[in-house]
């Protein structure tokens, strides 16, 4: 997971975390079993419908009228939507059928396309934070009739995704320029939180701002336990405070507590010093 590494979809019924503790860490690591289906690459025959049908399974998982502009046509099965929106969060939605798989793609002003690969069992919603002006929506079905493919687009309905949002550009103005082979993490709380970063052994220094109450206290260990930096008190006042330390063996957790119980942004990056050579 990243904190800067994009906007990725989720799919329709996923679950998100609340504003109140929501962690957004770099470099973390998951060494469970696979339990992800085939890619969208996969060869698998969806099932046959006419193209009519297609278009009625599109507009059911948009949840829209098959009439509405970015639905598709007769002349165009094709979902696309062009147009020049105001500055605010809006939620694009993409779904197909009669095909394995789609691919939504938002193309800004500046040319630069934003694309997210989704299967057609449900529609895939993706947040879209727009500074204003026109924009370019569509999703492009692996084959052409007689599949189909929809789009819409909506203001956000979720203001989750719009702190989560605000807090990543938080962290991004604050903590720069970007460092070579750092580890980011990001967090909103009101009570003690913890998050790790799959650091390798190394000398590192470490980044930290918060902002809300007005002093925190901040420790970190190793994965294993071992202390590495006692617990400190840092002023909570936006500006960024450095600390060299040697972590010894892979991993840092990172333990963060506002002295205040009130909402407090935070957030941290290791930056390798030197060639990061192992500790001890």
């Amino acid at each position: 997971m990243s904190a800067f590494g994009g906007k990725p979809g989720r799919r329709r019924g996923a679950v998100l975390a609340g504003a109140v503790a929501v962690l957004v860490l770099a470099g973390c690591e998951y060494t469970g079993p696979d339990e992800r289906g085939p890619s969208p690459t996969a060869t698998v025959t969806p099932q046959q419908r006419s193209f009519e049908e297609n278009m009625a399974e599109v507009a059911r998982l948009l949840g829209a009228p098959p009439t509405d502009p970015g639905m598709p046509s007769e002349a165009e099965p094709v979902g696309k939507l062009f147009l020049v929106l105001a500055p605010g969060d809006y939620m694009v939605t993409g779904a197909c059928a009669g095909v394995y798989g789609a691919k939504l793609t938002i193309v800004r002003d500046d040319g630069v396309p934003e694309a997210s690969e989704f299967r057609c069992s449900s529609a895939l919603d993706r947040f879209f934070r727009h500074d204003g002006g026109p924009v370019t929506i569509s999703a492009i079905p692996r084959t052409g009739k007689p599949s189909a493919t929809g789009v819409r687009i909506q203001p956000n309905p979720d203001p989750r995704l719009s702190e989560l949002e605000d807090l990543s550009e938080w962290s991004g103005q604050l903590l720069q320029p970007p460092e070579r082979g750092e580890l980011r993490g990001t967090n909103i709380a009101n009570g003690t939180t913890k998050g790790t970063l799959m650091a390798e052994p190394g000398r590192y220094n470490l980044d930290f701002v918060c902002a809300g109450a007005s002093f925190a206290q901040l420790s970190l260990a190793t994965s294993a336990g071992a202390e590495v930096l006692a617990p400190v008190r840092v002023p909570c006042d936006g500006r960024p405070v450095r600390t060299p330390l040697s972590l010894p063996t892979k991993g840092a957790d990172i333990s963060f507590s506002p002295l205040e119980r009130t909402d407090t942004r935070f957030t941290f990056r290791l930056v390798p010093a030197g060639d990061a050579a192992p500790a001890g």
